[in-house]
């Protein structure tokens, strides 16, 4: 950055306009298309309405985008697959002997596999697949290829390959050895990606440039996939060459690491071994007139590295006998297993550095269980993971005769060292312990982590993540390019070049909505909310919730010496919420007990059904999510008793901030409304659209194991009048990682669609504004073949014939890469030097042919604003009735909806179905400990049984009682 602004390019523009302009397929054609759609009807899946106009409304700003322009001058790429295989030639002892043993189902060790062809997996097929490109750039001095070195091979020409495409050579079987083993790689291909094509859809005005006799293909739904792919695979292919300098995660995200890097990386808590580094996301992105290269600052969590000697230093353990440093060495080395190190060790005479992947700390438990050698290690202690050089000795075979020998006397023998009472590694397996000391192992740098951060480690991954817009795309410009090596040989030998700049696009800042709450004359007081927020000074929520006739509290202690809240903070708080707020409660129910241990908390809950308690107040000394999420299962789920959770150092303030704030999910757990909007315009005012979100939350950062076995959470919230300040849910469980919603789906709308009637004097609603949040664009085209036919059946199930709906489907992500930089001071938000709120950006890196926006309704508090991203899949209802005007409605609506968070008193990121239907998925993860924590053993305030499903009770169904 830096110097002169470049103005968003003129010709980039004027093309976009014309696309637009260019649309010939009409409103009318694709809702009638849609409104036929059935289980059984495929023919017109995959068409979304194309984008009506550009928005035109607000105030014209000029930002940063974190995109480069890319160009490319070939017009064909060639793909080929490879798949790799050992070959373990028959009968060979030494190549049996090397084979892996299998473990019985008692975990004993097994039969040796039989010898044939063995997958290749890691470091070894990485090593493979380089070897594979030298033997063909053998026969071809000039070839040009590029690999992401698994399974897909980039050549800017075929391959020139023997007749059955397979090569075979060997490789040393370890690093210093002699021995080998021998690989075979197969090539099936090539398949074109016609980058020409690509190119001249990129730069036409209609969208029918490879669709042959279909034109309406082109509202098909990625375009040119296997061209992307192929690019991405040759973007990635330098900064994965660098194996021993810079890592690469997943498809796009890659980090460096070294001495250089260091100011990149932090350590994570103090109890585990963990630490963040940052990187860089690249990926290739088609956009109107030209290819873009999207490069966006990225974090990870990585173990930590270096020597292992110097790594138990720095987290002071020891193998000192005790139940503290056990204790410890067990967190420590919970991320240690097939971790990938450097061993010291000889082969004859000469010294080498060999990689290996060890299987952790020495658990003694595991070897006396799994080991069956007929001379098994011996301990002088059972401690697990305290186990120094001295502290085990193993079976040393000495010229036909054998001893026991400590490490710490064979190291002293052999390399004449002097070990430290570190704790030892087992290189080898429970079954076959291998014992290696400290000094010995160095961990290998780049090595991610797929863990959930505990409180402490999230508070630094926070502070380390979070920088000022001007850091992050100074790093984009700097950094980022020599890590992806955006200005290297390997892309410009491909014909490939990457704009020196960032791109500069067009936004427009819309204006900012006025909020109403009541004034103390209970008459309806406007709010200009400043900076995308505004206070509770002086003011009433609109509508008060349900009297609450019987309610109560308790302290909920984890810790003895935690002092209890006294009732009369409590009731402090009860007064406030009538005399100021208007909400209308009775003085609590005084508890058997001010204070109770956190474990005892299902005996409060008893005697709270007893007494017919609507509401718990739970005060906590401590923010552990396993004590929250056991209040909620058992407030949602086993008793039917809204709970809410407040700290008890915050309520014992008594201040009113801090009350208007607990008042307000108060208020909505009890059917309120907090504010609404002063001026209600269009869907809003007329009262007769129900807006609906749902959300699909997947389990994550867990062993594959545990993975399989945890399903996946559905959260569905819908509006039930024109307020919109009431949200009631419906969640339900489904099999695990699958995005589209089954069944369910049908019940659940149904369910939303007789709520509204009972609410609207048993009318149903007229249009029904759906978003769909967190689909990938590769699944677009499932929401309107899966999803929306459910939906038309929930539909049909409760409308008179030929009274359909019209509904509309928009998809709302956050968790993307696209960012927006101010390029002056005069158009940055005064704090964080952020884009202003409510900025919104609908070309320069968009497709005109699609209709989506960036919208960033929020001021961010910390770090650079993340927009969210909006994609109109389905619509029914803007078009037809705003016709020109519907980009600039569309936008407008969910900027408005930004301001209607009912706890919050600022504009939130993203729009409230979409936001709420998060958070009742986060909720239902809450529901669901067994999964979804993350523990060191069996916890007694566990959620019961595995597998159980987890049913929200019944008195709370129809509320928001997740909020």
């Amino acid at each position: 950055m830096g110097g002169s602004i470049p103005q968003p390019d003129g010709a980039i523009a004027k093309l976009e306009d014309e696309v637009v302009k260019s649309n010939v397929t009409t409103v009318a054609q694709l809702t009638s298309n849609m409104s036929k759609l059935s289980m059984e009807d495929k023919q017109n899946l995959g068409k979304f309405p194309p984008r009506p106009a550009f928005g035109s409304k607000g105030t014209p700003v000029t930002l940063w985008a974190n995109y480069y322009a890319v160009k490319t001058q070939a017009p064909v790429l060639y793909k080929y697959t490879m798949s790799v295989k050992e070959i373990v030639p028959e009968g060979e002892g030494e190549a049996k002997e090397r084979a892996p043993k299998t473990k019985g189902k008692d975990g004993k060790p097994g039969k040796p596999r039989e010898s044939g062809p063995r997958e290749v997996k890691g470091r070894k097929l990485y090593l493979v697949i380089k070897e594979a490109l030298n033997e063909l750039s053998k026969k071809d001095k000039n070839l040009l290829v590029a690999t992401e070195f698994k399974s897909q091979l980039i050549s800017l020409r075929k391959l020139n390959l023997e007749q059955d495409n397979t090569m075979r050579f060997n490789l040393p079987a370890l690093e210093g050895s002699e021995k080998t083993d021998v690989f075979e790689v197969v090539f099936n291909g090539p398949v074109e990606a016609r980058v020409d094509e690509m190119l001249k859809y990129v730069n036409s005005k209609t969208g029918a440039s490879d669709d042959g006799s279909d034109p309406s293909q082109a509202m098909t739904y990625p375009k040119f996939p296997d061209v992307i792919d192929a690019l991405n695979v040759i973007f990635g292919f330098g900064p994965r060459s660098k194996l021993d300098k810079i890592s690469a995660v997943g498809s796009s995200r890659f980090f460096a690491f070294g001495s250089d890097n260091r100011h990149n990386e932090v350590i994570l808590g103090r109890d585990r071994a963990l630490k963040a580094a940052r990187g860089y996301f690249q990926s290739v992105r088609l956009a109107t007139g030209r290819l873009l290269l999207n490069v966006n600052v990225t974090h990870g969590v990585f173990k930590i590295d270096g020597p292992c000697a110097k790594f138990f230093d720095g987290f002071g353990v020891n193998a000192t006998q005790s139940p503290q440093m056990a204790r410890k060495l067990k967190l420590l080395g919970r991320f240690l297993p097939k971790t990938r190190v450097w061993i010291k060790t000889k082969y004859g005479s000469k010294e080498v550095r060999r990689s290996k992947a060890i299987h952790g700390l020495v658990s003694i438990r595991d070897i006396k269980k799994q080991c069956r050698d007929k001379n098994p290690p011996k301990f002088r202690h059972t401690t697990d993971f305290v186990v120094g050089p001295g502290d085990v000795s193993f079976w040393l075979e000495d010229e036909g005769s054998g001893r026991y020998i400590t490490v710490a006397d064979f190291y002293k023998q052999k390399y004449n060292v002097n070990l430290q009472n570190y704790p030892l590694f087992n290189v080898g397996t429970a079954a076959k312990p291998t014992f290696v000391p400290a000094e010995f192992l160095e961990i290998q740098p780049g090595q991610s982590v797929k863990a959930k951060l505990n409180g402490a480690e999230s508070t630094d991954m926070v502070n380390f993540a979070c920088r000022t817009p001007y850091a992050n795309a100074l790093s984009i410009t700097t950094d980022a390019r020599e890590t992806l090596g955006l200005d290297d040989d390997t892309l410009a030998n491909f014909g490939i070049q990457v704009g020196r700049q960032l791109l500069t696009v067009q936004g427009r800042v819309l204006t900012v909505p006025r909020v109403a709450y009541l004034d103390q004359q209970r008459r309806a007081k406007a709010i200009d909310p400043r900076n995308g927020s505004w206070n509770l000074r002086d003011v009433k929520v609109v509508k008060p919730g349900q009297p609450v006739k019987k309610w109560s509290y308790v302290n909920l202690l984890s810790n003895s010496r935690s002092e209890p809240v006294a009732a009369q903070s409590v009731i402090a708080f009860s007064q406030f919420m009538k005399k100021t707020m208007n909400i209308a409660v009775n003085d609590p129910v005084p508890p058997p007990s001010l204070a109770v241990d956190s474990h005892d908390a299902e005996k409060v809950f008893g005697w709270a059904q007893k007494n017919q308690i609507e509401i718990m107040l739970v005060i906590l000394d401590s923010t552990g999510s396993e004590i929250y999420g056991k209040i909620k299962t058992l407030g949602d789920c086993t008793y039917g008793i809204h709970t809410i959770c407040v700290q008890g150092f915050q309520l014992r303030k008594e201040n009113p901030q801090y009350f208007a704030n607990v008042a307000l999910k108060w208020n909505l757990k009890t059917g309120g409304v907090n504010h609404k909007l002063l001026n209600e315009v269009g869907l809003i005012k007329e009262g007769k659209t129900m807006i609906v979100g749902y959300d699909v939350t997947h389990p994550t950062n867990m062993s594959a194991d545990k993975s399989d076995a945890a399903p996946s959470l559905v959260g569905l919230v819908a509006t039930i009048d024109r307020d919109m300040g009431q949200w009631p849910a419906y969640s339900w469980e489904q099999s695990s990682k699958q995005e589209m919603l089954d069944e369910t789906l049908t019940e659940a709308f149904k369910s939303r669609l007789e709520l509204w009637q009972k609410h609207n004097r048993q009318e149903l609603p007229e249009n029904i504004v759906i978003f769909r949040d967190g689909v990938s664009t590769g699944q677009f085209a499932q929401v309107l073949r899966t999803e929306l036919p459910r939906i038309r059946i929930a539909c049909n199930g409760k409308y008179p014939k030929n009274k359909a709906p019209k509904i509309s489907i928009i998809v709302s992500v956050k968790r993307h890469q696209a960012r927006f930089y101010p390029t002056s001071e005069e158009n940055a938000m005064e704090k964080n030097h952020n884009i202003q709120n409510g900025t919104v950006v609908d070309r320069g890196i968009t497709e005109a042919r699609y209709w989506d926006f960036y919208l960033t309704a929020h001021a961010s508090i910390k770090g650079t604003a993340r927009p969210a991203h909006y994609t109109v899949l389905l619509d029914e209802i803007f078009q037809a009735k705003f016709k020109s005007e519907a980009a600039n409605e569309l936008e407008k609506f969910t900027h408005e909806l930004c301001y209607l968070f009912g706890r919050a008193t600022k504009a939130v990121s993203i729009c409230p179905p979409a936001y709420y239907a998060d958070i009742v998925c986060t909720c239902a993860r809450a529901h669901r400990p067994e999964f979804f924590e993350e523990t060191d053993g069996e916890s007694v305030i566990s959620a019961g049984p595995r597998g159980n499903s987890k049913a929200v009770h019944p008195r709370l169904i129809n509320s928001m009682y997740y909020i």
